[in-house]
Formats: structure tokens, C-alpha cells, sequence
């Protein structure tokens, strides 16, 4: 029975997967929904385990579960939490191993060489892969961290929202913008007699969202940064600022390439390529790629962790 690897990519707002030959070239992918191993872990291995059978469909060919070696980058897979319950699962395939969606990302980046890489989705975090090692920076979550993150940006543009009802926010542009993306006429909202009942819309709206409903929010935030919003525009910057100062306070970079990834990556890749005075790189190849190879290796490894 042949042998087959998947790579999957697993995080807080979608799970890719890819099924690959021999040959390392993608014959099937696989798109499925959010899948956080650390804070919904059984959730999360649904959608891998969804996002690995759309690759194998979209194949074309018939494939045996038994048969496939699967690496997962996941978003909390570098947890205890999420290897202890990955040691419970019984999974249907041959082996499933499992790291961080930032060290599937290294190995992407630079086929396993030393480098940075930064990601800039629904979280964010930042890896410094050296001599097989990674070190991780940030990635606490949305809780605790992810400056710079989608789901960040959203946050701090409700906060911006909110402060704009007790005036002491005044960019109607950018609030008109968030308030309808949430479902309020901000210029009637905005007004004494519903001001009341618009901020507790608000609070309901957020009330039990989620990091990735925050991170909805991005793209409106990108598109009036990109149009000239100064509100927009400073609140990129912000997000600039933080991975620039985690970059220079550990002297990231200085011989390593550094890469940018994820939804609000090509926000922040010029205003860092700026503040660093050294080229950033857009991704190379995909995550699934370095979850995949991360898998290679494991097999490859006489004693082998997930």
C-alpha cells in the first residue's frame, strides 16, 4: 500500500489541508473551519479530520485512510494540553503528528533553514527557527496578547467605537464603517436618544464572540487604512510597531531572513521592511508544505514526538 502525506494548516479561522505524491506535488486540498487545538481541541481535530478527507476527495483517486502520514501546524498544537489529547485520540491514520502552526510555518518559509517568521492572522506570533529549534514570541492569545493580530485590530476598533459614544473618539468615517459591519446606523446611533440602546447593542453583539469574530473586523480596517483613514492608518501602524519591537529587543533577524504571513501580513510587510531597514519576506510556499515536511522528518526520526 502506498504511502501518502498530508499537510494541514489549522487555525482560528480556517484548516487547509493538502494531500501530496511522491513527488511532494499537491493532488488534493481540503478547506474546513476554525480549528484551535488549545482552547477547542475536539472541535478542532473535526475540522482536521474534515479538511483531510475533502484533499482525498478532490484526489480523484482511491486512498486508504490507513495509508496517509498527516503533519498538522495547528494554532496551540506546541501545548501540553494539545498533545495530551492527542495521545487520547485514536486517529484513523497511519500517524498523525502534530506541532505548531508557527513551526510548520519555518520549515515552509526557508525548506528548514534558519529563519523568522512572523504571523499576522487571527492571532499572531512570531517564530525564530534556528538550528531545528523554534522560539517562540507572543501567540498567548487573544485573551492575553496577539497585538497585531485580526483579532486585535477588531478589538481595538470596538474599543475605538465605544470611546467615540462618550466623545472622546471623533473619525465618524471609521466608526460609520465598524458600526454597520456590526449592524448599527452609527450617525443615528451616535445620536443622545439612542446613544443608550446602540451601546448595548454593542456590548450584546461582543458579548460571547470569539477571537475570530473580532478578526471579521480586519478587512474593513485594512480597506479604510488603504483608502487614507487616519484611525485605520494608526492602528496598522500600532500593530507594526509591536512586531517591530519584538523583532529589534531580541535581535531577530540580523542573520536570518525574515518572512510575513497571514490576512493582515501585506498591511504590515512595507511599514516593517521600513522600520527594519532589511528586506521581509512574503511566504514562499504554504504552511500545509511545512506540516508536511515536519511529518517527513518525524518519520525520518528514530524517536519520534508528535
Amino acid at each position: 500500500m502506498t504511502d501518502y502525506f498530508v499537510g494541514v494548516d489549522a487555525g482560528g479561522t480556517h484548516c487547509r489541508a493538502s494531500l501530496y505524491d511522491s513527488a511532494e506535488t499537491v493532488i488534493g486540498t481540503g478547506l474546513a473551519g476554525p480549528a484551535n487545538v488549545f482552547s477547542q481541541f475536539t472541535d478542532a481535530m473535526q475540522q482536521i479530520g474534515l479538511a483531510v478527507d475533502l484533499a482525498i476527495r478532490s484526489a480523484n483517486i482511491a486512498i486508504d485512510k490507513k495509508s496517509l502520514i498527516v503533519g498538522a501546524g495547528c494554532a496551540g498544537g506546541q501545548t501540553a494540553q494539545a498533545k495530551e489529547g492527542l495521545a487520547r485520540l485514536n486517529v484513523p491514520y497511519k500517524r498523525l503528528f502534530m506541532t505548531s502552526d508557527l513551526h510548520a510555518s519555518c520549515l515552509a518559509a526557508n525548506s528548514g533553514g534558519d529563519c523568522v517568521v512572523l504571523i499576522t492572522g487571527t492571532g499572531s506570533s512570531i517564530a525564530h527557527y534556528r538550528n531545528g529549534l523554534v522560539t517562540q514570541y507572543g501567540g498567548h492569545g487573544f485573551i492575553h496578547g496577539d497585538e497585531a493580530s485580526g483579532a486585535w485590530l477588531g478589538l481595538r476598533a470596538v474599543q475605538y467605537l465605544l470611546k467615540s459614544f462618550d466623545n472622546l473618539a471623533h473619525d465618524e468615517a471609521f466608526c460609520s464603517v465598524i458600526a454597520n459591519a456590526i449592524g448599527i446606523d452609527y450617525l443615528s446611533g451616535v445620536s443622545h436618544a439612542k446613544k443608550p440602546a446602540s451601546i448595548d447593542h454593542i456590548l450584546r453583539y461582543f458579548k460571547s464572540k470569539l477571537a475570530t469574530d473580532y478578526a471579521k473586523l480586519a478587512p474593513s480596517i485594512i480597506s479604510l487604512c488603504e483608502n487614507g483613514n487616519p484611525t485605520a492608518k494608526s492602528l496598522i501602524n500600532e500593530g507594526a510597531d509591536y512586531l517591530f519591537s519584538v523583532l529589534s529587543s531580541n535581535s531577530l533577524g540580523n542573520d536570518s531572513p525574515i518572512f510575513i504571513t497571514g490576512g493582515v501580513a501585506g498591511s504590515y510587510q512595507p511599514l516593517l521592511q521600513q522600520k527594519m531597514g532589511t528586506p521581509v519576506f512574503a511566504m514562499p510556499r504554504v504552511a500545509q508544505d511545512g506540516a508536511m515536511l515536519y511529518a517527513k522528518l518525524q518519520m525520518n526520526t528514530p524517536q519520534t514526538t508528535a
